[in-house]
């Protein structure tokens, strides 16, 4: 079995759901045709990287059990076989006990127990189904090295394909959470596909067409106040004008940047900033590509240490406007933006305006290449 694969295809789906509340001693207990005794079925749950639990189990008798001690709400995932993708099984894990139910394949499995756990599974059988198609994509570009993944026509193809997918994936959870409105579920759902980087235009109206018991909860109230802080980085409006320290110790505005060039992206990140660091080579190329043309960009760092800061500037090859209060995400710029996540960033044109929101990989690449060949 590929693990590393298996690890990183099931977080996405596992970790963002984050509901706070009381904890339980769960048992999920299993049918499955009795042709997979003596095979291993994996668990894996977890709110946080740092304590992600894998476990399993071995059919016996056409039965399998797992004990989750003292877990709070969430969802885990159960999976079997070494084929990609895997044959997995993913449930909402509450307060009560869960049974599942299947002939052979644990993706066609019923799952009972209480009624979050219920509307998980039901709400989300369409969405899993895009999953598998987007993890086969995965496996196949695993296939192709990284450094011919811009040429290769089989790359490009299946790149393609994903992004579609990842389309299809989002437009089928919005349907999930417009059509389940009282369900708490559809609010884990949207929560989990706005993550941390928040569009306005996404976020409000399905969060407004969930039951107002949801929306007045104190975690629907804590959500709203996130989204609203977002508002004015819709497309359209004027991009809030801020000014911060250069690594050199000098002022410099967004409006300096924005007069100097056709369009600015500001840019938020910071040293420690992992996926931050991941994405900088796109931005990198961004630049490279599009500077001449009348690309600049004005990075934002919520450091808080001068020399990490600097340090990673150099060796990222960064070489465009900087500025920081080293003040973590205390940075005025931040709090004006409502960043509460890295990395994002605001496109924005000559007059200020702004033109888009955290453009990231290709999307970036995309959107430039949009603009530039007007």
């Amino acid at each position: 079995m590929n693990f590393k694969y298996f690890k990183i295809s099931i977080l996405g789906a596992l970790l963002p759901f984050m509901a706070i509340a009381q904890t339980a001693n769960i048992t999920i207990t299993g049918k499955i045709d009795p042709s997979h005794n003596g095979e291993k079925v994996r668990i894996i749950y977890g709110l946080t990287l740092r304590n992600i639990r894998l476990d399993s189990a071995t059919v016996t008798n056409g039965h399998i059990a797992f004990n989750l001690p003292n877990v709070p709400p969430q969802v885990v995932t159960i999976s079997n076989g070494k084929k990609i993708p895997f044959d997995r099984l993913s449930i909402y894990v509450n307060k009560e006990n869960i049974t599942l139910t299947t002939r052979d394949s644990l993706k066609l499995a019923v799952v009972k127990g209480d009624k979050l756990t219920e509307d998980y599974s039901r709400m989300n059988a369409a969405i899993v189904k895009l999953q598998d198609q987007e993890y086969e994509y995965m496996a196949k570009l695993s296939a192709i090295p990284v450094s011919e993944r811009k040429t290769n026509e089989a790359a490009l193809s299946i790149m393609a394909n994903q992004q579609d997918i990842k389309l299809r994936i989002s437009e089928a959870t919005y349907a999930a959470i417009d059509a389940n409105p009282n369900s708490y579920i559809s609010f884990e759902f949207l929560k989990n596909i706005t993550g941390g980087t928040i569009k306005y235009d996404l976020a409000m109206p399905h969060f407004s067409k969930l039951s107002p018991e949801i929306r007045n909860s104190k975690e629907g109230k804590e959500f709203e106040t996130k989204i609203l802080l977002v508002k004015n980085l819709r497309s359209g409006l004027k991009a809030a004008n801020f000014e911060s320290t250069t690594p050199d110790g000098a002022k410099l505005s967004l409006q300096d940047v924005i007069a100097k060039g056709k369009y600015t992206l500001i840019d938020f990140w910071a040293s420690w900033c992992v996926p931050c660091r991941a994405e900088n080579p796109n931005v990198v190329e961004a630049y490279n590509n599009y500077h001449n043309k009348g690309l600049n960009i004005l990075s934002v760092s919520l450091d808080t240490k001068a020399d990490a800061w600097k340090a990673a500037i150099a060796k990222d090859g960064m070489p465009w406007n900087h500025v920081s209060g080293l003040i973590g995400f205390k940075e005025p710029a931040a709090v004006l933006y409502g960043i509460q996540a890295i990395p994002q960033n605001v496109l924005v044109d000559a007059n200020g305006t702004i033109v888009a929101t955290n453009l990231r990989g290709p999307d970036l690449q995309q959107k430039l290449k949009q603009i530039f060949a007007q």
